[in-house]
């Protein structure tokens, strides 16, 4: 018998069939079934039940699919407005659950890719392009803290003062919201100058738990201090927010700071890429900086800043150094 372990486990098989005792497949299928965190399980759940929903009202099987049904209900899924990012996300899920039962991937046709990249075209063409939550900027978090903590004024409510504090570790740290979320008081520690470090202990793009070390501005220790209760442990969280009340929280603040709407959970992440950026930050460190394994979305949250640096750009700023020191 082959000791060769497939990528894709099928989880359908019962012990007996490859002769494994069934406490040693068990733990097979629990490996397998921590490879995906909590949220992408979560979504592939949903889309599943709704790709199940619509092949019972097609007459079709959810289970083996056929590919041109899949590409159907995308076209469905395009109909009712959906963004490509979750047909995509969708397209993975069926994806997904054919290859851990055993089955042939449906998703991976011809067919299906083509179909994909027709709609995305078609959204190109009609304006609807994915949509993008305002970065949160340097700007954005002074003026925010000019309205909720002014100088000379008394000390901010203590939900406030959460909530400046966590807009500058998220920035600082280009935190997702689950990371911030998951951050415990033994993961921030200070350093002589004032400064801090902030260790990610698990990501999206981490799955394998290395870490990732992140500074803290002496400023965002302070926030943080500012909030520490004296009795706080070590493992404890230091916001005490799931990641979705926490997006909440953001746009709160950022609207009720006059900066009005369209700012999320991710807004903190994006604002300092883009700061980055117009500090001359070349996208392998954005990369790095954001934790990002694929260049595509820095490049996009920071085109803008990008075309201020262009060659483009830098050819006029240097015709106009020299047109000022004509005579």
């Amino acid at each position: 018998m082959s000791s060769t372990v497939p990528d894709h486990v099928p989880t359908n098989i019962p012990p007996s069939d490859i002769r494994l005792p069934a406490e040693d497949w068990e733990r097979v299928l629990d490996a397998a079934r921590k490879s995906r965190s909590h949220n992408t399980k979560a979504a592939y759940r949903t889309y599943l039940s709704a790709w199940t929903r619509h092949a019972e009202k097609r007459g079709v099987p959810a289970q083996p699919a056929h590919p041109a049904a899949v590409a159907e209900w995308l076209t469905r899924l395009a109909d009712e407005g959906k963004s490509i990012s979750t047909m995509q996300v969708a397209r993975a899920a069926i994806a997904a659950a054919h290859r851990e039962a055993g089955l042939e991937d449906p998703t991976s046709t011809e067919l299906v890719r083509r179909v994909l990249s027709g709609l995305s075209r078609e959204a190109a063409r009609q304006g609807r392009r994915p949509s993008q939550v305002k970065g949160l900027t340097g700007g954005d978090l002074r003026q925010i803290q000019a309205h909720f903590d002014p100088p000379g004024a008394a000390p901010p409510h203590p939900i406030v003062l959460r909530d400046l504090a966590l807009v500058q570790v998220m920035r600082d740290g280009l935190l997702r919201r689950g990371e911030a979320a998951n951050l415990i008081w033994r993961d921030i520690v200070r350093v002589e100058d004032g400064s801090g470090r902030l260790t990610i202990r698990h990501s999206k793009t981490d799955p394998d738990g290395k870490g990732a070390v992140m500074y803290l501005a002496p400023s965002t220790v302070k926030a943080l201090e500012r909030i520490r209760p004296a009795s706080a442990q070590p493992h404890e969280k230091v916001f005490g927010l799931s990641g979705p009340y926490l997006s909440m929280r953001i746009k709160t603040i950022a609207e009720r700071a006059g900066l009005g709407p369209g700012y999320s959970g991710h807004s903190c992440r994006i604002g300092m890429a883009q700061d980055l950026a117009a500090h001359g930050a070349s996208l392998a460190q954005l990369m790095t900086a954001g934790r990002w394994t694929n260049p595509t979305m820095p490049a996009l949250y920071t085109r803008n800043q990008a075309a201020a640096t262009s060659a483009v750009a830098q050819y006029y700023q240097q015709l106009s150094l020299l047109n000022r020191h004509q005579p």
